[in-house]
């Protein structure tokens, strides 16, 4: 290893937006340190295309074409160990293809962003182990995720740092960092230029409605005209890269003038910050960024599985709201952007969950273990 420029692979799954961004995030954090040597690789695409493109395709429609049973599949696999059949069967994909790669690219450390086949006994250019750092996306636990060859693991809460030391795990290898988030997440904005870029009235207070990168959060109509009863309200809504429903929208609601509607927007963050109200799906990455910028957020039926639990356990800390019907939607928001005392008390619980920049901890930890690697002091 070459100690000022090491190089790293982080690996993640092309299964939602989530381990992407936060793989980003990570390389966007080395790169500010000058560490270019980075490499992002989606393993099951590049080792089984075919299976990746199946599976993706009904992970991406089990929102409106299965939520039950894919939430059956999660609490089924939940607890399963590292050393069952079935995990061992599902470890096997992609481990040929990984160990190749392993031997071309040849890194200092690995760093996954989905629970991914893990290869021990490799070793890195210089003779020493190669270093493996696992970061949950979730903030709630997945026996996948454990296996006994990952050297750190970083989790958003203590809470999910117990759970995985209950699960065997020693609690000097896990550390609460939070999950990582691109760069732009922790820069100021201009709020009234953001206003000025979307057209939006900056007097009233802004309810953001996000359907995912991928735009498979349901009822986004009927939840849009349903908010609309607020007449105190200015709405974004973000279709993300489903163009269809872009179109759909944008002709349910014809040019309202309180309504403004997009697809994917790289600039998230921007929408965020001048919102007053966040509503969405809840995966890791989005409620970690809502966490961030301190933006309360409801979630709108939630679907079975890590979604469902991510938004459970954030209502339980006060973080977040989870409407089941257009009625109690509007309720929530009502109180959200016409109650102070509402929107503090969720804020005040966002600061108490949130890290700070966790890909600036993670990056400098999995820097400091590489280091003392190096030296022969192993961590």
């Amino acid at each position: 290893m070459s100690e000022a420029n090491p190089n790293i692979l982080i690996l993640y799954a092309s299964y939602g937006e989530g381990h992407l961004q936060a793989a980003k995030a990570l390389q966007q954090r080395f790169a500010r340190l000058g560490i270019d040597r980075v490499k992002l690789l989606d393993l099951l695409a590049e080792a089984h295309p075919c299976i990746n493109a199946v599976t993706r395709y009904i992970y991406l429609k089990s929102s409106t074409l299965g939520p039950d049973l894919y939430g059956w599949s999660f609490y089924f696999t939940q607890h399963l160990k590292h050393d069952t059949a079935f995990a061992k069967w599902l470890n096997r994909f992609g481990a040929r293809k990984f160990k190749q790669m392993l031997q071309a690219e040849r890194p200092d450390a690995i760093v996954y962003t989905f629970p991914l086949p893990v290869v021990s006994g490799m070793m890195s250019p210089n003779g020493t182990p190669v270093r493996t750092y696992t970061i949950l996306t979730d903030f709630v636990l997945h026996q996948r995720w454990i296996h006994p060859d990952i050297d750190k693991y970083y989790v958003a809460t203590e809470q999910l740092r117990q759970q995985v030391a209950a699960s065997g795990v020693p609690k000097h290898r896990i550390a609460v960092s939070g999950i990582p988030l691109r760069s732009p997440f922790s820069d100021p904005i201009r709020p009234q230029d953001v206003l000025r870029k979307y057209g939006i009235e900056p007097s009233k207070p802004v309810v953001l409605l996000m359907a995912g990168a991928y735009g498979v959060l349901k009822h986004i109509s009927r939840m849009g005209h349903a908010l609309l009863r607020l007449d105190e309200i200015e709405l974004v809504i973000v279709c993300g890269r489903n163009k269809p429903l872009k179109g759909q929208i944008e002709a349910s609601f014809a040019s309202h003038p309180r309504v403004r509607i997009l697809g994917y927007v790289e600039d998230i963050h921007e929408l965020m910050a001048v919102s007053s109200c966040l509503i969405t799906k809840a995966g890791g990455i989005t409620l970690s960024e809502a966490l961030a910028l301190r933006l309360p957020v409801i979630v709108y039926r939630p679907l079975p599985g890590q979604e469902k639990e991510n938004a459970r356990f954030l209502s339980e800390q006060g973080a977040v709201e989870i409407a089941q019907s257009p009625d109690e939607l509007i309720s929530l928001v009502k109180r959200i952007v016409s109650l102070p005392e509402q929107a503090e008390r969720m804020k005040a619980a966002m600061e108490n969950l949130y890290c700070g920049d966790a890909a600036e901890a993670v990056v400098s930890d999995v820097l400091e273990g590489l280091s003392r690697t190096n030296t022969g002091l192993l961590g």
